[in-house]
C-alpha cells in the first residue's frame, strides 16, 4: 500500500516527507516535477506519483480509518 506524504526537503533524488507527523525519506527519481510542499504517494522507499492536496487528505483519512478498524477487530 502506498502512503501519502508532503515533501519537506529535497536533496538530489532523496526527499524527506511528512506522513501523519512522522518524517520518512523516499527516492523521487521516478518523478520529474516535484518540489517542496508537493504531495506524493510513496511505497517501499520510492515516491510513485504526485497527488493533489484533496487526494492526500482522502488517502490519509482512508489509511487512518482502516488502521483504527484493525486495532478494534477481535
Amino acid at each position: 500500500m502506498a502512503i501519502p506524504g508532503k515533501i519537506k526537503k529535497i536533496e538530489s533524488t532523496l526527499a524527506t516527507f511528512d506522513y501523519d507527523g512522522v518524517d520518512y525519506k523516499a527516492d523521487i527519481s521516478l518523478l520529474t516535477d516535484v518540489e517542496i510542499g508537493d504531495y506524493v504517494l510513496m511505497h517501499d522507499g520510492r515516491a510513485l506519483s504526485k497527488i493533489s492536496e484533496p487526494e492526500y487528505l482522502e488517502q490519509l483519512e482512508f489509511i487512518t480509518t482502516h488502521e483504527e478498524m484493525a486495532c478494534h477487530k477481535h
